[in-house]
């Protein structure tokens, strides 16, 4: 009826969406006094002629033909008003609707539907439940509690597809519709174009590539995928983002700053949740052991489980090494994350697979991730220690203690001023001096040095130590004094294997000061990267205990770190600095195929306050290990490979340092050197080029993406009989957490104005979208003197009048 009002008005229908407001307006040059006046006489004339008819009437008659008669002439008069009726069109414009899927692997998980409430809804999904009663209805008779039937991605297409939800016609209907899916980033999904009749089946195929769906992505990473999709639909007008995910964020920025960059962009997230928020699973997060250790040694291994649904009940961690098992631990499971530290003897050496694992439940959502494994290389022999210092200062005596305790290493120490008699005594670690030949020097794997006396050594001893460690791969540790190191050494040959540079002494380092000021040593992100400088598993916990140690009292004052060397720690001072940072207290760099640590303060003793031996003896006995396993796994004198670890995961970047040298132990000049790297089975067999390091001689780097799982081998092409070897792991960050984040999916809908569904609530999804679409309004005018109704009406009156003359006998 509204639209037959429209078309006599003469407004076009189809453009009038909806009208907010109507009000009549005049156009004319006839004013109002003006029309009133003529339209009094207007009336009064029809009035005065129909009195003067000389026919007798009946009074009802005489006067309803004055009143047609007056009423004919306003009509006619108005026409000098150009009465117009000014209407504000209230509609919608064309908006581009965002269709956004996760493609990531956890949307291939089967959830056990154990509650009435997760049945109704994938009945709800697949059709055989109504979608309008929500979760008031009964669960199917056909479904079986527990069971896990259709992954979470079965569950979307259904939906998506669903006759009764009807959601894809009724938002195409409204909407231009982009489909993206998010996996291994964002992709576009082309739609099929419908067929050119229209009919009922070429519309379904426009929808066929739901089917077509995939859910293989090795991480979700939703804050990306929004920022994406509205760089890509930038400039268009959008009426928001369907994101279809379980919520499983796991890299990339944060997905609550993308929500909020949604909103102002007036993109908001309407989200469907896909899975359950209270699935059962045990999940082993994390295992952490060293990449290398010593046979009949206690290793420590940290294994962080994981629980959801299972509190209260027991489950039994087992850790096998190369398929044997080495321990075990039952423990009272809660929901959330356990820490489970277990310990273990090896008893031969080798390369093994590290193993840790919980039997599955039959009841679990996910058992992909009862397990994690790491690669673990054990030897056989004990790290070579000469410890040197000028005379029993509290550093040597502890850390003297420390190294003769420690059953991985065989220690022989010299004190200059020590008593020479004592290396006499039987079974004595003492030397009663410094070994003068090569031969009695080189059979040491690690030489730490204290404050030595710049005379205390001479320059054929300096050299050998050069040479133990450039060409024989030994190790040095440099630990500072007040008395001579390092500045004591200026233009030796330890100068230049110092991974640190400094000036001549100042007034400062050459006397004793009094040490009276803490001072807080600060971790470097190389440091908090760094195995060497690991006093707990977790990066957080590692940082925090480091800014727990009691402060030293005393730093050796030196410039600048070496262009390769790697500072490790850092005196915070501000005063200390220099225009190349804050200055180094730990740095270490490669020497020729050794490895250089110096250690800028005598001070670590004090480490041990409150805590004992605990960190003390972990630090020491990791840089012991640390600087010296090349030279230990036997690694070759003109060929030295490393890496920063030796597990990693697909995807993650892996860079290879190479020290070559040639026959003569002369660094190598080449432009590039070729190198492969190959799986242990032979399958995948990959090349890798090596580029030399401006002002390194002879080391080179190469960098590569890890691919896929497996045990590899390094090779330089000039000598393959040594390889390096590392381990690449599938990423299992798509099961770390298996229930619905509903949580952060509902923030996310908040924060950019949008809305959440489930299952129960998507048949109102279109009708949401469409009622918080921005509507535009825009002005529309008709002239009513020109439009069908207003000829209607002076047609009416007229023949009103003419008809009823005609009735009454008058011409």
């Amino acid at each position: 009826m509204t639209d037959l009002w429209l078309r006599l008005l003469n407004v076009p229908v189809d453009d009038a969406g909806r009208i907010a407001d109507a009000t009549l307006v005049f156009r004319g040059g006839l004013t109002t006094g003006w029309f009133a006046f003529w339209a009094v006489a207007a009336s009064a004339l029809a009035i005065w002629l129909y009195r003067l008819s000389p026919i007798t009437l009946p009074h009802w008659r005489r006067h309803a033909l004055a009143t047609f008669r007056a009423l004919l002439l306003l009509l006619l008069l108005a026409l000098f008003l150009r009465p117009v009726l000014a209407f504000t069109v209230e509609g919608s414009i064309r908006r581009v609707l965002v269709l956004l899927f996760d493609g990531s692997s956890s949307m291939q998980i089967r959830d056990p539907r154990v509650s009435p409430q997760d049945q109704i809804r994938a009945a709800i999904a697949t059709g055989t439940a109504d979608p309008t009663k929500g979760l008031d209805q009964r669960p199917p008779s056909d479904a079986t509690a527990g069971q896990p039937q259709s992954s979470r991605l079965d569950v979307v297409k259904a939906a998506w597809l669903n006759d009764r939800l009807r959601l894809l016609p009724r938002l195409d209907r409204e909407f231009d519709l982009a489909a993206f899916s998010c996996g291994r980033g964002v992709g576009e999904i082309s739609a099929r174009p419908a067929d050119a009749t229209g009919t009922n089946a070429g519309a379904a195929s426009r929808f066929e590539w739901v089917k077509e769906l995939t859910a293989e992505g090795p991480t979700t990473a939703l804050g990306d995928a929004i920022r994406e999709v509205l760089n890509r639909k930038r400039g268009q007008p959008l009426a928001g983002i369907v994101l279809v995910t379980d919520g499983a964020n796991n890299s990339g920025s944060p997905p609550r700053e993308a929500a909020l960059l949604a909103a102002q962009e007036r993109a908001p997230l309407y989200i469907h949740g896909v899975g359950i928020t209270d699935p059962r699973d045990l999940i082993v997060q994390n295992l952490f052991a060293p990449d290398v250790t010593f046979v009949k040694d206690e290793v420590p291994v940290t294994v962080r489980v994981r629980a959801q649904g299972l509190a209260g009940e027991e489950a039994r961690i087992v850790l096998k090494l190369g398929g044997e098992v080495v321990a075990r631990q039952t423990l009272t499971l809660i929901n959330g994350e356990q820490v489970v530290a277990l310990k273990f003897t090896p008893q031969s050496q080798g390369q093994f697979d590290l193993e840790a694992s919980i039997e599955p439940r039959a009841d679990e959502t996910v058992t992909d991730n009862n397990s994690r494994h790491q690669r673990l290389r054990i030897i056989d022999a004990r790290v070579r220690v000469l410890l040197v210092d000028q005379s029993p200062r509290w550093e040597f005596r502890y850390l003297q203690a420390m190294l003769l305790r420690d059953r991985r290493v065989e220690l022989k120490c010299h004190l200059v001023e020590g008593d020479k008699s004592i290396a006499r005594v039987a079974g004595s670690p003492y030397l009663a001096e410094f070994p003068s030949r090569k031969e009695e020097l080189f059979r040491y794997d690690l030489v730490i040095l204290g404050d030595l006396d710049v005379k205390a050594l001479t320059t054929a001893q300096l050299d050998n130590l050069g040479e133990l460690v450039s060409r024989f791969g030994g190790a040095l540790v440099v630990v500072a004094g007040r008395r001579a190191m390092p500045h004591g050494y200026r233009r030796t040959v330890l100068e230049k294997m110092l991974p640190v540079e400094f000036d001549s002494p100042t007034l400062e380092a050459s006397r004793d000061p009094v040490a009276d000021k803490p001072i807080q040593l600060e971790l470097t992100p190389a440091g908090r990267a760094s195995a060497m400088l690991k006093l707990a598993d977790k990066d957080l916990e590692n940082t925090t205990l480091w800014k727990r140690l009691p402060p030293v009292y005393w730093t050796a004052r030196v410039l600048r770190p070496k262009p390769a060397a790697e500072v490790l720690l850092v005196d915070p001072d501000p005063a200390k600095e220099s225009r190349f940072g804050k200055m180094p207290v730990f740095a270490l760099h490669q020497y020729g195929l050794g490895q250089v640590l110096f250690v800028g303060t005598d001070n670590t003793w004090r480490w041990r306050k409150n805590a004992g031996d605990l960190y003390y003896t972990t630090l020491w006995g990791q840089i012991a290990q640390r600087v010296s396993i090349q030279r230990l796994m036997g690694g070759s004198r003109r060929t030295q490979l490393s890496t920063d670890r030796q597990n990693y995961l697909t995807g993650d970047r892996i860079t290879v340092f190479a020290r070559l040298y040639g026959s003569g132990f002369e660094p190598i000049q080449e432009p590039s050197v070729k190198a492969t790297y190959v799986s242990r089975d032979g399958t995948a067999k990959s090349e890798a080029l090596l580029r030399p390091l401006p002002d390194q001689p002879g080391l080179y780097r190469a960098e590569f993406v890890a691919g896929a799982p497996g045990h590899y081998r390094f090779m330089v092409e000039n000598d393959p009989e040594t390889p390096l070897e590392f381990n690449v792991a599938e990423p299992r960050f798509e099961f770390g957490e298996t229930a619905m984040n509903e949580t952060l999916l509902r923030d996310l809908a908040t924060a950019s104005g949008g809305a959440f569904f489930r299952e129960e609530d998507l048949a109102r999804l279109p009708d949401t979208i469409s009622a918080r679409t921005e509507r535009v309004q825009s002005p529309l005018e008709v002239e009513l003197w020109c439009s069908p109704l207003y000829f209607l009406l002076v047609v009416m009156v007229a023949g009103a009048e003419w008809t009823l003359r005609k009735l009454s006998h008058l011409k």
